[in-house]
């Protein structure tokens, strides 16, 4: 026994003694062990994170030396506490709920550069790219509506116009649909397009106009362009194309602007009206010259807007706990139509030249319109308008936030309808819409 004993502990030695011969050897060759391997990797990667978390940590940071200079003020009401505290806890950022949450601003106070809850940051990439947009909406508007020293109202008090209210999307934005589209670029800059004179009842192509702007907050400029759309050829009846869709005006080219700038002297001071500005919208235009097939059937009766100008007093007014949203606009509108005869240079399809065919006729209507909307989801909205003739228009979301659907009538009231007018207009049609 004791001999057997003996042979196995001599068996295990030999192989212990084995194990630690090569590893030793694997070292004085000068390879690794995988274990060794393993370690320097898991080493190398712990540094590159670092290195990276105190990149981000910078890119996130607010400048220290332009901070203290920034709009800033606390969150008091406990809805929108709970939806901050939400937020840093999807970042896995700790805090303490009895520290008081403070919101930074950027300079224009149309965005938000930094949120904290007492020393713990949000920082300002994470507000950019992850906070929700309605929270970042929610949080400008409390501001925007509370006295100081919280807000940032007194901030306006020495500015003439800063140019009303700020767009939503934080880098691009697009919106498309028959009746027009826009894109935007941040909270500035954009072109747009609209099919009609809605400032004056006349919808989609029944005017045969489309402006085409760019535009700077609320500051639009561009040009009208005539459209070839709405146009019937094939029916010559004068009295049934005035019974039809079909369009019964010419478009033109010509100069384009709207313009709407908030004033905070005119403001109500009430929580209740936030906002009031002075805005505008104006085109003027003439009939060019160009094929008979661009033009409405009669060439001895070529009827369009040569000149189109409103102006107005706008404001809104929420109730309903600052949900719901009153937006109106009373004004004056102001337009023009001429009428032209067009005639042939060569043949049918070459250019025309167009002549004075009657005096024109002017027209001075007021300018109302109330626009309904649930301000705090945004998902429809309802408007009454009345320039010219009464239009109504409804707008909602189908597929939040990508898909909606828009219908806009128009007719004239409380007057006979003009040779150039429809009885009623109908349209409708379905829009698009993209943030990036």
């Amino acid at each position: 026994m004791r001999k057997a004993i003996i042979k196995h502990v001599f068996v295990l030695s030999a192989f212990v003694c084995c194990g630690v011969s090569t590893g030793a050897l694997a070292q004085s060759n000068g390879e690794p062990t995988p274990e060794m391997k393993l370690i320097s990797d898991i080493e190398n990667a712990r540094l590159n994170q670092q290195s990276l978390e105190r990149i981000l940590g910078e890119l996130n940071m607010v400048d220290s030396a332009y901070a203290p200079s920034f709009p800033r003020w606390q969150v008091d009401e406990p809805n929108l506490k709970l939806r901050v505290y939400a937020a840093f806890r999807n970042r896995g950022l700790r805090f303490s709920t009895e520290d008081a949450i403070t919101v930074i601003a950027n300079p224009d106070s149309q965005s938000i550069s930094e949120i904290k809850i007492g020393d713990v940051s949000y920082g300002k990439i994470y507000i950019q790219t992850l906070l929700a947009r309605d929270l970042k909406s929610d949080l400008l508007s409390q501001a925007a509506h509370s006295e100081p020293p919280y807000g940032f109202l007194d901030l306006y008090e020495e500015v003439s116009n800063p140019l009303a209210r700020p767009s939503k999307p934080d880098w691009v934005a697009a919106e498309f649909s028959l009746f027009g589209g826009s894109l935007r670029f941040g909270n500035n800059w954009g072109i747009a397009a609209r099919i009609g004179e809605d400032e004056l009842g006349y919808t989609f192509w029944s005017v045969g106009n489309m402006r085409v702007m760019l535009s700077y907050k609320s500051l639009k400029l561009g040009a009208w362009v005539p459209i070839n759309g709405g146009l019937h050829r094939d029916d010559k009846d004068e009295v049934s194309q005035e019974e039809s869709s079909s369009r019964l005006l010419n478009g033109t080219f010509g100069v384009v602007g709207e313009f709407e700038f908030e004033w905070n002297l005119i403001r109500i001071k009430s929580d209740f009206f936030p906002y009031a500005a002075i805005g505008g919208k104006f085109g003027f235009g003439t009939l060019p010259g160009r094929r008979e097939t661009f033009y409405t059937p009669n060439r001895d009766s070529l009827r369009y807007i040569s000149v189109s100008a409103q102006a107005y007093y706008a404001f809104d007014v929420l109730f309903d706990e600052k949900q719901q949203n009153l937006n109106v606009h009373l004004g004056v509108s102001y337009h023009k139509v001429n009428l032209g005869k067009a005639l042939p240079v060569g043949g049918v399809e070459d250019k025309m030249v167009v002549f004075e065919a009657g005096p024109p006729e002017t027209f001075i209507d007021p300018y109302v319109r109330i626009e309904y909307r649930y301000a705090r989801l945004d998902r429809f909205r309802v408007t009454a308008q009345y320039s010219n003739l009464l239009m109504l228009v409804g707008w909602a979301e189908i597929v939040p936030p990508f898909i909606y659907v828009e219908v806009k009538y128009s007719a004239p009231a409380f007057r006979n309808r003009r040779p150039w007018e429809h009885k009623s207009y109908l349209y409708a049609t379905a829009g698009f819409k993209f943030d990036f």
